[in-house]
């Protein structure tokens, strides 16, 4: 007899086998939470046992049997899949096994893992197939949660290695900013000292050193008050900042009202051209101060010196530029001044 004439007899017997376990144990089929169904070679359900008529809401499961097995009811997703793999065992003679969405009658979505069992009868022949299902809706839910929950965790976990990036950029630029003027501080400078002398000693480079005063500060401060000071000080740091050439040169508060500028590969006729144009620059704003020995504005002190190769010292190199600003301030002020070698 061919599996298209089984008679509903065989399929009766089937499933006797299958009650058979649970006469013995009192629970395995119609007890069970797996869902057991039986499908004919003809892809009909023959049968399907309660954990799956519950899953799904069916009144009367028995309307369905001898019909053609996914439901029509069942996404057409789910209906491609288990056709494939009820035609893949019907083929191979192998177990296969899926794990998709299915409905139920409300539209509810439940998930289901299925293994598709090849059983054959006495004579070895492909009887027909009997379709184990695990509720795994549960389940999925909860590895959908934990992935999201995943997720937001490692989103929290970006946001906040950002913030903490961003506040240690934040506390590194505070820690090598001056809180007056908003330039480089006297930190920031020695870094920037010792990283310049390595590089022209490598290259075999002028490295040029300008200290800055504040012509007469003390009595602009003793006169005009210390508020008025501060804003002197922000006003000639901000004029030397924008008066440097290049990106690579530094200009640091390396004192009260004394500025350190770091010229790299700047020999001494190019450092004392750009010493002069921040005194000129300097000069120009025409900031009144009645006090000054030197002018009748705030004016600046500029002394120099540049160094190359093996005398390329960082305190020679201040040592010689601040004998120079000495000589500066000794001879008038409002002047820029080379180190006599």
């Amino acid at each position: 007899m061919s599996s298209k004439q089984k008679s509903p007899a065989s399929y009766e017997h089937a499933i006797e086998q299958l009650r058979e376990p649970e006469r013995k144990s009192r629970a395995w089929l119609e007890q069970s939470p797996v869902c057991t169904k039986i499908v004919s070679l003809d892809f009909n359900l023959e049968y399907m046992s309660s954990a799956g008529v519950k899953a799904l809401q069916i009144e009367d499961i028995t309307v369905h049997y001898g019909k053609p097995y996914p439901f029509e009811f069942y996404p057409e997703s789910f209906k491609n899949q288990m056709a494939e793999s009820l035609e893949e065992v019907k083929r191979t003679g192998q177990t296969a096994t899926l794990e998709a969405a299915v409905v139920d009658i409300s539209g509810n979505e439940l998930w289901f893992h299925s293994t598709l069992v090849p059983v054959n009868d006495e004579n070895g022949q492909l009887d027909y197939i009997i379709v184990v299902s695990i509720d795994t809706t549960e389940r999925n839910k909860i590895e959908n949660e934990l992935t999201l929950l995943n997720k937001e965790l490692e989103q929290r976990v970006i946001s906040r290695t950002q913030e903490l990036n961003d506040a240690n950029e934040l506390l590194k630029v505070l820690s090598e900013t001056d809180a007056l003027t908003k330039i480089a501080n006297r930190r920031m400078y020695e870094i920037r000292i010792t990283h310049n002398i390595a590089t022209a000693i490598r290259t075999k480079q002028y490295l040029t050193l300008l200290i800055v005063d504040v012509d007469y500060f003390k009595k602009y401060n003793d006169n005009y008050g210390h508020a008025a000071g501060d804003i002197i000080l922000k006003k000639v740091a901000e004029t030397i900042d924008k008066s440097l050439p290049r990106a690579t040169d530094l200009v640091a508060r390396i004192g009260g009202e004394e500025f350190g500028i770091l010229l790299p590969a700047t020999g001494t006729s190019g450092g004392f051209e750009v010493a002069e144009n921040i005194r000129k620059n300097i000069e120009k704003l025409a900031i009144t101060h009645g006090y000054s020995g030197a002018s009748g504005v705030v004016t600046v002190s500029i002394g120099l010196s540049s160094l190359k190769a093996d005398e390329l010292e960082k305190e020679r190199l201040f040592r010689e530029a601040d004998s120079a600003l000495y000589t500066a301030k000794e001879t008038g002020r409002n002047r820029c001044q080379v180190f006599d070698k």
